[in-house]
């Protein structure tokens, strides 16, 4: 018989009183810093559907199929060839699962207690309000929303139905990264001044089309549009370059940059948006059908605390220079990583989320911490306690983190144009001027010192109602969704 997710829950506990193994056993990596410890028990599996199967989805798919206490049941994409090859992958792998085109006849199942959401950013958010509803834990990929207001629906969703809902910023079970952030908030090399956030990730050309291309037959195009606007398809390749659009993306300040966001205001001690934001950036180096910057930089004031600094670069170290592999600029010694900067030192944290490095002023090390951890065994350790708490990631988190990258997008969306010069002149302190030298500087490096650039507008935020004064501004935290794909009321 078909269990719902209290069913699920009430089921394990009576093993618990019939001399089961205890549910306490499964707070170890939450207590220690270590990979959760999910003990084989006769406890029934949780069992997951999975939502986006081309590209990060599978991973996922593969990553939760690994766990002993977790079972894949149900795989759902509007592809079909990509829904059909996923399903004979995880069939091979001696799984059973049933298949979906559409995402509300899975969560409508009942022999499902989770979902797993990584489709395009633009599904995020409605997905994991449906799923909620539906009474479903929910693992939802970054950036959990497309705009501030979808975060905080999610994050509502999640309260009034008491689901677990992890986001997949995976550095949060990182016991390298924890470990780092403790040592930089406790004090030892002196107070914040600054964090910085930097996404150096090569990003070449989507190509340019002369017309609106054909879909392919095999994907339900409606439903891949879900809430964004009806368009027809105005790039090359459908899948993965919708990143770089900004109806269904969020560029890489919201796509890789997620991670280190998140990272830069977990060490800044940051619980809410920011009080300010300016950006300034554009799309240089070529023209192709893309609209998000792929140069940009923005700042996150905070009236009590740290700024955030946060830089993208998609070219280059050099465009004339480069091969096939393109050679990409770093800052203190990274190209992807987050910096906090110290009275006394800096605490620096690389991509891969398993190490972490403390340095006095000189440059000397002072400690190093290195270790990883398991994100998906956190999020079934936590379904399987029925305990949002025990959650390293929970969505009030992934909520923060996305809408500051967005705000920063917002800042960019309403600015406007001028050169690399004119973004030297509305730099305002140090902090600001020194990031925008160094993006001339790598500017100049491409041979494009005279590009046209956008200078966003300095946007004012009222954090505590995560809304902006200006009605203009605030009109960009949300938008209308596309008929029926839709937020229910109580979520909108």
């Amino acid at each position: 018989m078909a269990m719902n997710r209290r069913d699920f829950v009430g089921r394990g506990a009576a093993l618990v009183a019939g001399g089961g193994l205890a549910v306490p056993g499964l707070l170890v990596g939450k207590a220690t810093g270590q990979d959760p410890v999910i003990p084989t028990s006769s406890e029934p599996p949780v069992r997951l559907g999975v939502v986006g199967l081309n590209g990060r989805g599978g991973s996922l798919m593969n990553a939760f199929h690994n766990l002993p206490e977790a079972s894949i049941v149900g795989l759902c994409d509007v592809d079909s060839t990509v829904l059909d090859r996923r399903a004979l992958e995880i069939e091979e792998k001696g799984a059973t699962v049933a298949t979906y085109r559409d995402f509300r006849r899975m969560i409508d199942s009942d022999e499902i207690d989770a979902v797993v959401i990584a489709t395009p950013n633009h599904w995020h958010a409605l997905m994991s309000v449906w799923a909620a509803d539906a009474g479903k834990h929910v693992y939802v990929e970054k950036p959990v929303s497309h705009n501030v207001l979808e975060g905080r629906a999610i994050v509502s969703a999640a309260e009034r139905n008491g689901i677990c809902c992890q986001t997949g910023t995976q550095s949060r079970s990182s016991s390298a990264v924890r470990s780092a952030i403790d040592f930089a908030r406790s004090g030892a090399l002196g107070k914040i001044t600054c964090v910085r956030g930097l996404c150096y990730k090569p990003r070449r050309s989507i190509g340019k089309v002369r017309g609106p291309g054909f879909v392919p037959e095999t994907i339900d195009y409606h439903r891949w549009l879900g809430p964004a606007p009806y368009e027809p398809l105005n790039r090359g390749r459908l899948h993965y370059d919708w990143h770089w659009h900004d109806q269904t993306g969020n560029g890489d300040l919201g796509n890789q940059g997620v991670h280190q966001m998140d990272i830069a205001r977990w060490g800044a001690g940051h619980d809410r948006l920011p009080d300010r934001a300016w950006s300034v950036g554009g799309r240089v180096g070529y023209d192709d059908d893309g609209n998000t910057p792929n140069t940009q930089v923005i700042v996150l004031e905070y009236e009590d605390g740290a700024p955030m600094v946060f830089e993208v670069r998609g070219l280059p170290r050099d465009l004339k220079q480069q091969t096939d592999k393109w050679d990409m600029d770093t800052h203190h010694g990274m190209s992807i990583g987050v910096i906090l900067h110290c009275e006394q030192g800096e605490v620096r944290i690389p991509k891969g989320y398993s190490r972490g490095f403390a340095l006095d002023l000189d440059g000397n090390e002072l400690q190093k911490w290195e270790g990883g951890g398991n994100h998906q065994a956190n999020f079934i350790e936590a379904v399987r306690a029925d305990d949002p708490s025990l959650l390293n990631a929970p969505i009030s988190e992934g909520h923060l983190s996305s809408a500051c990258c967005h705000v920063g997008m917002v800042s960019h969306e309403l600015g406007g144009q001028g050169t690399i010069d004119d973004a030297r002149t509305a730099a305002v302190g140090e902090i600001e001027r020194e990031a925008v030298v160094r993006m001339q500087g790598h500017m100049e490096a491409n041979g494009l010192g005279d590009a046209p650039m956008t200078i966003g507008r300095r946007i004012a935020i009222d954090s505590a109602g995560e809304s902006a004064p200006d009605p203009v501004v605030n009109a960009r935290f949300t938008r209308t969704c596309r008929q029926p794909f839709v937020f229910p009321d109580h979520g909108s």
